[in-house]
């Protein structure tokens, strides 16, 4: 997983870690990456309405820019959206894993990864030359499908892949008809080629075009979504290509690798464009990784890996000059980064790791960040005990010091960097005889110079860093079990207290964090495997947010949705599946004023063929 600067197994990990399979991602049908994320522990997903909405995703009380997201190794971010990723647009198509790491990743990924990473591994080809494709229809308008090409031979592999979702949507404003609908087209690619037995080159590419009728919010009054002939249209671009070069016998690797992020994104009010951003990372870099073992010595594997990598970042904002000033303006920044990392096995049973990252930033004093992590396993009791320690950075972004939204937001260019220090420990246990895991792991973390991005200056919204240090603290709880060959169980519960200081320095809950959060997962094979039931329950109890207009702190209610998804293999390549989603109808809403569909359902077929 992804976990340290090389592949480790997960009960070598010494961070807190979910991982997402593509089996689990069928068994669910979820079209959404952030559907998948509300029952990952630790885990809040904010979603401004209906499906392509602004969707947020924060970790343990971080806020959203503080995860990293990487998509086959390539940093995803949106240097041009607030330094977030914007999971609305994110569908899980042609996905093989999701690995996600939670706590403090800065002495591995740099900046972003203050709070936790995700790491998206799409589907590599693998045999003969298959074709697949699948077609799904329902509420809403909803329209989804998508298909392919892959195949591996002896020295390649190759994965072609298209997809497109339309949705005439739902009604955002809590008042008024007018639905807010939403296209997303995405293809993705795959390939490699290995000349060499120690030689291989590796190639990704992702592109995305997605478009989405929005409404206006009222920062007078109310605070809510109203009806408005506003679209969002945007362009997401991620290329890597990656050379490994390995010395005695895989003892010794290289690699090298260049990656682009590119993203563009366009606001409309009646057809005529308002503003636009753009942001460009051109990323290189190289490591090595030294295997080796001193089996003399307490029968211990080495790991040692030395790296270094350089990104550039460009920003651009467009927008209609007017009384507060002119938003058209050209950014950039760079920064090189060095890199360490040590790991040790022991005993088979003892593995400790340690990493160190310094970094050189144009645009700001030169910062260092460290890790350190510990798992420990009792094979004969079953029992793995786990932790973590390391220091955070996250550098302001564009927006934060130079975003420009006339009469709303003006930057701060004289923001300083978020800094943390966080620990997790905990503890998992296997019972039955194997067939269930049970987890609990506490966290704690400290966040300096936190950067508010909505200070009201008296005529508008700026960014400060607040005073004093914000807190975050909580438990987390899993539970995975095989309750019958057939019926399999998966549960999680997470606690969370996120304060921040107030303008008199008491600390306050900070918004968008709720307190408890909880999931569980029922899995039913049947009819020799050919049938599949799958209910999904996820539960976001009460949080806090603000009304933008009346600048006061609100209560946003506890809500539980329901998901009931079913598939039958109609033939060994064909399957047809169905899913009702919210099956309650619960009405809810994730940012105040903004209103979220309700009971909905989809059938599809899916299908697969080897000319």
């Amino acid at each position: 997983v992804t976990g340290t600067l090389t592949p480790i197994t997960i009960d070598e990990i010494g961070s807190s870690y979910t991982v997402i399979t593509e089996e689990q991602i069928e068994q669910r049908q979820a079209v959404l990456v952030s559907d998948l994320l509300r029952d990952v522990p630790g885990f809040a997903v904010s979603r401004s309405g209906v499906v392509g909405s602004q969707t947020q995703v924060r970790v343990r009380g971080a806020e959203a820019n503080q995860l990293l997201v990487l998509i086959d190794g390539v940093e995803a971010n949106d240097i041009a959206g607030g330094g977030e990723f914007n999971f609305a647009h994110l569908l899980t198509t042609n996905i093989a894993r999701i690995e996600i790491i939670r706590g403090p990743q800065s002495a591995l990924y740099g900046s972003d990864a203050l709070a936790g990473v995700i790491n998206i591994i799409t589907k590599k080809g693998s045999g003969p030359t298959t074709l697949s494709g699948y077609a799904e229809a329902g509420s809403f308008g909803t329209f989804h499908g998508g298909g392919g090409i892959s195949g591996s031979g002896e020295r390649y592999h190759y994965n072609l892949y298209g997809s497109y979702l339309s949705s005439s949507g739902t009604n955002i404003a809590p008042s008024g008809d007018e639905d807010d609908g939403y296209d997303n087209g995405t293809i993705s690619f795959s390939a490699g080629v290995t000349p060499f037995d120690n030689l291989k080159f590796d190639f990704t590419g992702r592109h995305t075009e997605a478009s989405n009728e929005f409404d206006a919010q009222d920062f007078v009054v109310t605070g809510f979504a109203v009806d408005a002939d506003n679209k969002s249209e945007t362009s997401q671009d991620y290329l890597r290509g990656q050379a490994t070069f390995s010395l005695f016998n895989r003892a010794w690797e290289h690699i090298a690798g260049a990656a682009i992020t590119s993203t563009e994104n366009d606001n409309f009010t009646s057809g005529v464009e308002t503003s636009s951003t753009q942001g460009k990372k051109f990323r290189f870099d190289y490591q090595t990784n030294l295997y080796f073992d001193t089996s003399s010595f307490a029968d211990a594997t080495h790991v040692l890996t030395l790296g270094i990598d350089h990104e550039k970042d460009l920003f651009t904002q467009r927008g209609m000059p007017g009384f507060f000033g002119d938003p058209n303006q050209k950014q950039n920044a760079k920064t090189t980064g060095i890199f360490a990392g040590y790991r040790v096995g022991l005993w088979q049973r003892l593995f400790l790791s340690g990493s160190v990252r310094h970094d050189n930033n144009s645009e700001f004093k030169d910062t260092t960040t460290y890790r350190v992590t510990a798992a420990y396993k009792l094979t004969d009791l079953g029992t793995r005990f786990h932790g973590n320690y390391g220091t955070g950075v996250k550098r302001p972004t564009f927006g934060d010091m130079f975003g420009f939204f006339a009469a709303t937001f003006i930057g701060n260019p004289d923001l300083r960097p978020e800094k943390s220090r966080s620990w997790d420990v905990g503890v998992e246990q296997d019972l039955w005889n194997g067939k269930a895991n049970v987890g609990f792991t506490y966290f704690h973390s400290r966040l300096e110079d936190e950067i508010n991005g909505f200070f009201f200056t008296g005529t508008g919204f700026t960014a400060v860093n607040v005073s004093g240090v914000s807190k975050r603290q909580g438990v987390e709880i899993t539970t995975d079990a095989k309750l019958t060959d057939n019926l399999e169980l998966s549960a999680a519960y997470s606690w969370l207290d996120a304060t921040q200081p107030d303008a008199t320095g008491v600390q306050i809950m900070e918004i968008r964090r709720p307190r408890n959060t909880a999931s569980i997962n029922l899995n039913y094979a049947f009819l020799n495997d050919r049938a599949n039931a799958n209910l999904n329950i996820s539960h976001t109890g009460t949080q806090k947010d603000t009304n933008f207009a009346t600048l006061t702190t609100v209560d946003l209610d506890s809500y539980t949705l329901v998901t009931l998804a079913t598939s039958y293999r109609i033939m060994k390549n064909i399957s047809i599946y169905g899913k009702v989603e919210n099956l309650l109808d619960e009405d809810y809403q994730d940012i105040f004023g903004f209103q979220t569909p309700g009971v909905s359902g989809i059938v599809g077929i899916n299908m697969n063929f080897q000319p």
